[in-house]
């Protein structure tokens, strides 16, 4: 007889780790913009959003109404796996952490928490650059707004 304790099997954590990798996979296609090319030059962007401003600027000015805005299409493919490579980020997080609980095989727990969280940070960190980012070209249009409205 052996004397040893049985460890559970590390079912949660395999989970885990499967959610995690997934999640991690999808974030990271998700942010290489792979699923979403653009379809036109970022010059040609900001000077719509240029061209938008100075329209809105005139309408405001004379009074005239805005016009209605265009109806949005239903979920696309990038928010679908915006929504799912979090989701699979927190549960592999969670299993990780039942499994470390359940006292299951240490490193398939730790790795699960670590894909699972890193996926979640990895998400959060490239769209805190994308809002700086947005922050920014909205603060150059505006400084630059008496060149864009001819004035």
């Amino acid at each position: 007889m052996s004397t040893t304790a049985q460890t559970p099997r590390p079912t949660f954590g395999l989970i885990g780790f499967i959610f995690g990798l997934i999640a991690l996979t999808l974030v990271a296609i998700q942010v290489s913009a792979i699923m979403d090319p653009p379809t036109q030059s970022a010059a040609t962007s900001i000077g719509e959003i240029a061209a938008e401003i100075r329209d809105s600027a005139k309408r405001a000015i004379s009074g005239e109404e805005a016009p209605a805005p265009e109806p949005q299409s239903a979920f696309s493919i990038t928010q679908i796996m915006t929504v799912v490579g979090s989701v699979l980020g927190g549960l592999a997080a969670i299993l990780g952490a039942v499994s470390l609980f359940r006292q299951e095989q240490r490193t398939l727990g730790l790795f699960a928490i670590g894909f699972g969280t890193g996926a979640i940070i990895m998400q959060y960190v490239f769209w805190l650059a994308v809002i700086i980012c947005g922050a920014l070209l909205l603060i150059s249009i505006i400084s630059n707004l008496d060149g864009i409205l001819g004035g």
